[in-house]
């Protein structure tokens, strides 16, 4: 999966010498947080509420709201702007876009071409929706946790118990923890097909071994709520 299978392109963006007014009322209209800045079509910029909140603090303290709205309306946006930004290609991974949201706590990401040309948005949200399709949160189904050591063949011995049982694997993935043993994961797996067949493929990979943490059965009402 790469960024341009999952970034937003109906952008709405502002230029940098629109007033910060202008700004405003785009977030509030649009109930949205942040706006790429263009000059001349490129990206210069990323204004925020955050910006906005923050521009001129000293002087809002002793202003009223009217003198503070005349303010915003002179002031433009490359004044509050923040204009170092950190972008992502349409052709990274989504992988590369989700580690720059988590660690630098951004809420979204300016997505640019190699003509540095803006041509998307992809938000914290966006790669919450990657991680829900990922899993295969909104079938139905089983979710069956196997803790296992890490090593080779141990995923193809358990996807051979599912195979035998005509079960289909919805989604498969691994965690690693903190607060478990080095060398140790989860695999979480999403399953479709006969109950009876699940529960017998779980009590078959017990006894082969593998311990089973968890088994749950959802139907599409337990997925949503």
């Amino acid at each position: 999966m790469f960024v341009k299978d999952w970034m937003q392109t109906n952008l709405i963006t502002v230029n940098e010498d629109d007033t910060i007014l202008d700004a405003v009322h785009l977030m509030r209209e649009n109930r949205i947080r942040r706006l790429p800045v263009l000059k001349k079509g490129k990206l210069t910029g990323i204004i925020t509420e955050k910006d906005i909140k923050e521009f001129s603090p000293s002087k809002a303290s002793t202003l009223d709201i009217y003198e503070m709205h005349n303010i915003l309306a002179k002031s433009v946006v490359k004044d509050a702007m923040t204009s170092d930004v950190i972008s992502v290609s349409p052709e990274n991974p989504i992988e590369r876009a989700a580690l720059i949201l988590r660690d630098k706590r951004f809420g979204g990401l300016p997505v640019v071409d190699s003509d540095g040309e803006l041509c998307g948005i992809i938000t914290s949200v966006d790669v919450f929706d990657v991680f829900v399709e990922a899993m295969g949160m909104r079938k139905a189904g089983a979710r069956i946790t196997i803790f296992v050591e890490d090593q080779p063949g141990a995923i193809a011995e358990i996807a051979k118990t599912i195979k035998k049982h005509n079960l289909n694997i919805i989604s498969l993935a691994t965690f690693y923890f903190k607060n478990k043993p080095e060398g140790f994961r989860d695999i979480v797996i999403r399953l479709s097909g006969n109950e009876n067949e699940v529960q017998s493929a779980s009590d078959e990979l017990h006894e082969n071994g593998f311990e089973v943490t968890s088994l749950l059965f959802l139907d599409a009402a337990n997925i949503v709520k």
